[in-house]
């Protein structure tokens, strides 16, 4: 059997996937009661979110191309 750690991994990195892109999805500048900041903060911490789960994927790959 395979590393469990792998699928840990995979599943890590699709929730924050999936988190990030609901965040960057619904964000809306034009909206009552948010501001420029605000806007820019979500889309910083999608990116952010995608960033983290595109490295939780390629951790899992490099684990089992070994």
């Amino acid at each position: 059997m395979e590393d469990p750690q792998v699928y840990i991994f995979i599943v890590i990195g699709a929730f924050c996937l999936l988190i990030a892109s609901l965040f960057a999805g619904n964000a809306e500048s034009n909206v009552l009661g948010a501001t420029e900041f605000s806007f820019s903060i979500t889309l910083f911490i999608s990116f952010v979110l995608i960033i983290i789960g595109g490295v939780f994927w390629v951790s899992a790959a490099k684990i089992l191309n070994k």
